[in-house]
């Protein structure tokens, strides 16, 4: 415990008895939110337009459990050192993680004799969006038949357990023109003009990696991929829908000795998900498909 937690350069088990408590680190490791888009809805078109030339993320709130087990020392001391004025640095050595936070509230306190259990909640108001991360090939022996932007997810370490049968759902119609007065039963409802919303998926993911550095290189790479300006492409069983990031939650790190092992939900928003349309791909004079630098065909609605 000694040695596992520096906040502000204090080893807050060395002055303060303090140490982080079971699963403790899982929302240290959260990814902030985006920030809603600008967007556009039209009503003849399907699914939306969204302005993702500049992606920036929401601030988010890290809830850490902390325990003293201690006759002597007890939580008021540590939490008058948390909340002294300014942003507090925490260094969490055995995660090679360092943020920039401030408190907000004691959430939760539980003492006992010679004991004190508690949650404190901290704010991270200027959360990053990584860039200048290497490409990321993760050595796992795994393989995910997803793919972002034409690169399996499995390159990034990742798997994915729950979401799949929910990416492949109809998405919702949106609402047609619709009537209704105070001497009709009832609506009259134009059936004649179908076009389907955007819809949000949540995928359950594992992202694994044999140490913590080969961790943050995928967690660094998917993130800035995710992030970076205009829609990304998720491909899945031979089609390929244009999405963009949404949120993460729900972090468990099960393992950060050795091989690295951390479950999380990562929720995309899929801007147009049209069942059996066509689609239109921009092509050269001598009808060969045009795609971008890294391969990817170019549709025409976007």
């Amino acid at each position: 415990m000694t040695g596992d937690c520096y906040i502000d350069g204090i080893d807050i088990y060395t002055e303060y008895g303090v140490f982080i408590e079971g699963d403790g680190y899982n929302e240290l490791l959260s990814f902030a939110a985006l920030k809603e888009p600008d967007k556009n809805d039209w009503a003849e078109e399907h699914g939306i337009e969204v302005d993702l030339s500049s992606p920036c993320l929401q601030a988010q709130e890290i809830t850490i459990d902390f325990a003293i087990a201690s006759a002597v020392k007890r939580w008021r001391n540590f939490f008058v050192f948390l909340s002294a004025p300014g942003y507090r640095t925490v260094n969490i050595s055995p995660l090679g993680l360092l943020k920039t936070l401030r408190v907000s509230e004691m959430p939760d306190l539980e003492s006992f004799d010679g004991a004190d259990m508690f949650s404190v909640r901290f704010v991270e108001d200027a959360p990053v969006v990584p860039i200048g991360y290497p490409a990321t090939n993760a050595n796992i022996d795994l393989t995910c038949v997803v793919s972002l932007d034409g690169k399996t997810l499995d390159k990034y370490g990742i798997i994915i357990t729950e979401g799949l049968d929910e990416l492949e759902r109809a998405p919702k119609l949106k609402k047609a023109l619709t009537r209704t007065n105070s001497l009709l039963s009832g609506q009259t409802y134009d059936t004649n003009f179908v076009r389907f919303a955007e819809k949000e998926v949540t995928f359950g993911c594992y992202l694994n990696a044999l140490h913590m550095a080969g961790f943050w290189n995928s967690y660094n790479a998917l993130f800035g991929d995710l992030l970076k300006p205009g829609l990304r492409t998720i491909g899945y069983t031979g089609r390929n829908y244009q999405a963009y990031y949404r949120k993460t939650g729900n972090w468990q790190l099960h393992s950060h000795s050795g091989p690295v092992v951390c479950e999380f939900d990562l929720t995309i928003c899929f801007t147009a998900f049209v069942i059996n349309s066509n689609v239109y791909l921009l092509a050269s004079q001598d009808d060969k498909l045009i795609t971008t630098e890294d391969g990817i065909f170019i549709d025409l609605k976007y």
